[in-house]
């Protein structure tokens, strides 16, 4: 038993040292799994770090195509595209180099031009922004600056409208590229409105009818403060209630516009010519107070001709020994005295003349300051003014939308028709759409059902005609008289 014992613990010692070649064989390939298997990870991990790093790293299709349009979104519109062409409505930022008072933040005009200061009225639309740049420095060139460095970008899109049959009708930022069909899909697609109940449809078309009143009546109300600044600027005596052609009274009472602003160009008429006024009458004052003097001194030179005279007359008889000393030193005396007044008097006179000058100063001071505030409102005014007829237009037509919805559509199953309306080559239109037709900035898609419930009733009639003759009007500048 010991024996066995003994032999099987020698060969469990002398097995180490015996040649295995099937447990070599299966050492061997253990290892070199364990080692391919650490190599790999140890590739994931390294490929990992280098995507992070940003060096080569490659996004597959679908995450490529989402994250370069989420960037693309976060960069500035000027920057997405370089060949968008301007269009009214449109915002762009003007930076002037070491000349702030010249740069700022314009509104493209319903009549496609931004008014610069000092340069003027320049046309922008249909330019793209590297053209517009040019054309912008090209204008502060001719006579304005010497050399000047012109930047120019666009900080806001027109936003596009989303009207009528759609989940989620309303406004949403543009997106260069977008479709009908994306902006359609942006408003949660087509069919009844999230919130149909009658009171929010007719809540709508009072809020949409309430927006172009407003803007009728500032409109109105801008229009007759312009030609009152102008009236200022231009000198005239009398402000006359402007010829404004084609506007909806309706909104605006015209003669309470016209006798607030009559108000305000008496009230500021009247403390402009007082202080001219008051200016001016110190003028004569002062110039009768100089002519007194001057004739004070012609009287005090004929004293001392007089003086100086007698004074020699004297000094002959004390050079003869006829005459006291004391006798000409107190005719010596006299002379001074009236040499001192005379000196006096034209000291007087040099004060009075500056004095005159200084007034004249002032009412040059007076009548430029006049001029810079009429002139500077006037500017606002026209700024705004643009921004505010750029504006009625698509009010107008989203109250047209809003009128058909207070209609109201049914049909078991519905087909719908895209309209677009926006500027196309400088001109308001509307035309039917496609879903692959793309867009542009400020355009409305209104998606209507082509099976109607009941035929246009004549208040959206009416508001159609009256959108129409109004965009006629809009194209007409306000004359005055």
């Amino acid at each position: 038993m010991k024996t066995r014992r003994y032999q099987w613990l020698k060969q469990l010692w002398d097995l180490p040292r015996r040649p295995n070649r099937f447990l070599t064989l299966f050492m061997v390939t253990a290892i070199i799994t364990l080692a391919l298997d650490l190599g790999v990870k140890a590739s994931e991990v390294s490929d990992a770090s280098q995507s992070g790093s940003g060096s080569d790293y490659r996004l597959s299709p679908g995450l490529q195509n989402s994250e370069t349009a989420g960037s693309g979104l976060a960069e500035a519109p000027g920057e997405a595209l370089s060949d968008y062409r301007l269009s009214p409505g449109d915002q762009i930022k003007l930076v002037v180099l070491d000349h702030p008072q010249l740069s700022g933040d314009f509104i493209v005009d319903g009549g496609g031009g931004i008014l610069l200061p000092i340069a003027g009225n320049v046309q922008l639309s249909g330019l793209t922004l590297a053209e517009a740049q040019n054309v912008i420095h090209d204008r502060f060139a001719d006579g304005v600056l010497v050399q000047p460095a012109v930047s120019l970008r666009i900080t806001k899109y027109k936003p596009i409208f989303v009207t009528g049959s759609v989940r989620k009708p309303g406004s949403y930022a543009f997106n260069l590229g977008e479709t009908v069909k994306a902006a359609i899909a942006a408003a949660g697609g087509e069919g009844q409105p999230l919130e149909q109940p009658g009171n929010v449809t007719i809540s709508d078309f009072i809020t949409a009818q309430e927006r172009v009143r407003q803007l009728e009546a500032e409109r109105i109300i801008l229009l007759m403060r312009k030609a009152r600044l102008e009236t200022q600027r231009d000198g005239r005596e009398n402000f006359v209630m402007p010829l404004l052609v084609g506007l909806n009274r309706d909104n605006t009472d015209f003669d309470l516009a016209y006798s607030t602003e009559n108000e305000m160009f008496s009230k500021l008429e009247e403390a402009y010519r007082s202080q001219v006024e008051a200016l001016q009458r110190q003028r004569p004052l002062v110039e009768a107070e100089i002519k007194a003097v001057v004739d004070q001194i012609a009287k005090q030179k004929e004293r001392l001709g007089i003086v100086t005279s007698h004074l020699d007359d004297l000094q002959l008889l004390f050079r003869k020994g006829l005459l006291r000393k004391e006798v000409l030193l107190q005719q010596q005396i006299e002379k001074s005295l009236v040499e001192a007044q005379a000196s006096n008097l034209a000291a007087q006179v040099a004060h009075l003349r500056q004095a005159m000058g200084e007034l004249d100063l002032k009412l040059r001071q007076v009548k430029a300051a006049y001029e810079k505030q009429t002139m500077g409102e006037l500017q606002q005014v026209s700024q705004r003014l643009r921004a505010v007829e750029t504006s009625i237009g698509p009010a107008r037509n989203i109250l047209v939308v809003k009128a058909e919805a207070v209609g109201g559509y049914a049909d078991d199953d519905p087909e719908y028709t895209m309209l677009i309306s926006g500027m196309r080559d400088s001109r308001m239109v509307t035309f039917e759409a496609t879903d692959s037709t793309t867009l542009l900035p400020g355009d409305v898609v209104d998606v209507k059902l082509k099976q109607r419930k009941s035929g246009d009733t004549p208040a959206i009639q009416a508001m159609r005609s009256l959108s129409s003759i109004s965009s006629v009007a809009e194209d007409r500048e306000p004359s005055s008289r």
